[in-house]
């Protein structure tokens, strides 16, 4: 193997395991749980004991509320699914040819619930267990058992989460309400780090404290997480509004400050200085506040005077930082929310069906690609007469995903993940176990393979898939009887099935409906730069500035999950052919997200300077430079994507345009505090402008 690839992937492996906070408090309850299920399994000789084992590395999260929740949502589609198999066996289990058809069917309309059912884990569950059952018949030596054989996996898949979610229950403090509220104190404690730097005149630091991270990263998350799991908790369900609108304001005054950390602060300014401080203060006690659970008091921040009207460049982001300030205590529990933070709390509830769930074709596009490799690899091994590698059906099921890098990519976790557990499983059959004889002493080889592989599973997610094939070939190996084995073809045949899969698979899935990455990821970045489009021609009214906030917040969500979503593409692009052009999409995506914080600048210096206060001229000419600025982002996104583009506007010459204009206008207002505001967004119009030439002159293909 050449050196670069050698030294990437040490790089790839020592960033990806490096400990992480409650990573190592997170193993050792998983293996706690497998070490605790090991004595049932062994004492009673339980069907199914990998199946017991691997239900606990699908459903623990993080914290327990989503972990309740994943378990019922688990146990519920188990128990579905296990109904129908039994009616399958039942009606189709002794003709042969219906028994055949049956298989692409089941499989397909399994992938297709992982795909439009809501959430998403009931129809993994539902596909999973479909694959297991529709080749239990082709897998067993005596049918008589298969009516048991449903029940079996039921109750194996029941044990083990019941006794994970006791056992996290019991030893995992973390709630979802405790992840919230450290997300919440960990942005304000990096935005009250800042404000103090910039107060003391001290230079930002670029390192991995910077807010940029944590304001391109936003909020949606957090508010997913919100979502989930209000059900399962009481004091979530009761402040879900609540909590929704302080990570709005948290998101808006973080935003902020990194527009403020890049434009810097004039440390001569005494009154401006002032001003940081004071807000720093106020981080510092919504902080408190928070983690307490009581509102904060609102003193120390003066309104801006017109001492401080003095730097147009400063004015916009702190101005709006201050407005959170004066928005935070309204979010607590007992206050009464402002429109602005009711309507821009406001969330569409999801039904039970994806929304394009039957006017998208390419769910079932998905679906079938999935079904036939998978019915394919169920031909092959039927027809070889080789039972053993089953698991390239579930390996078509497992690697079906949205694009053809991000099944590459869970491929090759899966394989490198095989080979790990199926290696641990072989030395331990070959060397240690002969030496054993008792439980305790099976129990020590056992609870070191699944700690390594849950150490593995609550990494990020470019790795964690391997944690879980580790456990599964682990235990494979292991638990395969409950006597003396020295058989070793379990893990051969496991490794050769995954491998059927994964080549009959990416064949069908690189053939018919290829959908790549890059291709996704063209489609994502021009949706972006709408969306930017919109939001620089928001109209600028006179009357209440809250609809236009809000239809503000609504876009700005939009484009969180775009580049959220861009960066997974971007990722299993790695995966596909064309590494330059996926640079070129890096490089505008990274030029995108920049001009996105400075568009969100603009919109929330809104309310600092109504129109009815700027002369005619002056409304007509921004209003001019904004069209033109929404028609530039526009073409570009046309660009992107592939499509027709039509002449492009000149956006230096509007720019040009609105400089007269103010220069010509500035000396009919009479308010100074007016004409700051007036300076003040012409400058960010003017830090705008360089960033969307920029972004335009990049290469796409």
């Amino acid at each position: 193997m050449p050196r670069p690839v050698t030294s990437q992937m040490m790089e790839f492996l020592r960033r990806e395991l490096a400990p992480t906070p409650g990573r190592w408090q997170a193993a050792f309850r998983i293996t706690l749980a497998c070490l605790i299920c090991i004595i049932p399994i062994m004492v009673f000789h339980l069907k199914q004991p990998a199946m017991l084992i691997i239900g606990m590395f699908m459903v623990t999260r993080e914290d327990t509320s989503t972990t309740v929740l994943g378990t019922i949502l688990a146990i519920v589609a188990a128990t579905l699914t296990c109904g129908a198999l039994l009616i399958y066996y039942m009606c189709a289990l002794d003709l042969t040819w219906l028994r055949v058809l049956c298989v692409p069917v089941f499989i397909t309309l399994g992938l297709l619930m992982m795909r439009v059912v809501n959430p998403s884990i009931i129809g993994l569950g539902v596909a999973i267990c479909i694959g297991f059952g529709v080749t239990i018949p082709d897998t067993v030596g005596n049918i008589e058992v298969l009516n048991r054989t449903p029940i079996h996996y039921w109750w194996a898949w029941t044990l083990g989460l019941s006794v994970n979610l006791a056992v996290q229950s019991l030893f995992n403090p973390e709630t979802s309400r405790s992840v919230l509220v450290r997300g919440l104190t960990a942005r304000l404690d990096a935005v009250e780090k800042l404000l103090r730097r910039l107060a003391a005149g001290q230079p930002a630091d670029p390192g991995p404290s910077s807010l940029a991270p944590l304001a391109l990263a936003g909020v949606v998350e957090p508010l997913r997480l919100l979502k989930m799991a209000s059900p399962v908790d009481a004091w979530l369900k009761s402040h879900r509004a609540e909590v929704r609108a302080q990570f709005i304001v948290v998101d808006r005054l973080v935003t902020a400050a990194v527009v403020l950390e890049e434009q810097g602060v004039p440390s001569a300014n005494e009154a401006l200085q002032q001003r940081l401080r004071n807000l720093a203060d106020a981080c510092a006690r919504w902080r408190a506040a928070i983690k307490n659970d009581q509102p904060p008091e609102n003193s120390g921040a003066p309104a801006a005077g017109a001492a401080t009207m003095t730097d147009p460049q400063v004015l916009p982001s702190l101005a709006e930082m201050e407005r959170a300030w004066e928005l935070m205590p309204l979010t607590f529990p007992g206050r009464e929310l402002p429109e602005e933070l009711k309507l821009a709390g406001h969330e569409t509830k999801d039904g039970m069906l994806a929304p394009d769930a039957f006017t998208n074709p390419e769910h079932l596009h998905y679906a079938i690609k999935g079904g036939l490799a998978a019915f394919i690899c169920y031909l092959i091994f039927t027809l070889e007469a080789y039972p053993a590698i089953y698991t390239s059906v579930i390996t078509c099921i497992l690697c079906s995903l949205s694009t053809v890098g991000a099944s590459v990519q869970k491929g090759v976790l899966r394989f490198a993940g095989a080979v790990v557990g199926g290696a641990l499983g072989l030395i331990s059959l070959m060397y240690i176990f002969p030496r054993l004889d008792s439980l305790g002493g099976f129990c020590l080889p056992f609870g070191a393979a699944m700690a390594l592989a849950a150490y593995v599973n609550f990494g990020s997610p470019r790795i964690s898939y391997v944690g879980i094939q580790i456990c599964l070939a682990f235990c494979k190996c292991s638990l395969q009887t409950y006597g003396t084995y020295t058989e070793m073809r379990v893990a051969r045949d496991r490794l050769i099935g995954i491998a059927l899969g994964l080549v009959v698979f990416e064949f069908i899935n690189n053939r018919l409906w290829p959908v790549r990455a890059l291709e996704t990821t063209r489609a994502k970045l021009a949706s972006i730069l709408r969306a930017l489009a919109k939001l620089a021609g928001l109209p600028d009214t006179d009357k209440d500035h809250a609809p236009q906030l809000t239809e503000a917040y609504g876009l700005r969500l939009h484009v969180y999950q775009e580049f959220g979503t861009i960066r997974e593409l971007l990722e299993s692009a790695k995966f596909e052919p064309g590494a330059p052009r996926r640079e070129r999409l890096e490089a505008i995506g990274e030029a995108a997200q920049t001009l996105f914080l400075h568009q969100l600048a603009i919109i929330q210096h809104r309310p600092d300077l109504r129109p009815f206060a700027a002369p005619e001229p002056l409304r007509a000419a921004s209003a001019r430079f904004r069209a033109a600025l929404a028609q530039v982002l526009l073409i570009f996104s046309n660009r992107v994507e592939g499509e027709p583009e039509g002449p492009m506007p000149d956006l230096p010459v509007a720019l040009v345009e609105l400089e007269k204009t103010v220069a010509t206008q500035i000396h009919t207002v009479a308010d100074a505090n007016v004409a700051a505001q007036i300076r003040a967004r012409l400058g960010l119009y003017q830090e705008a402008v360089p960033l969307v030439m920029k972004l335009t002159s990049l290469r796409v293909d």
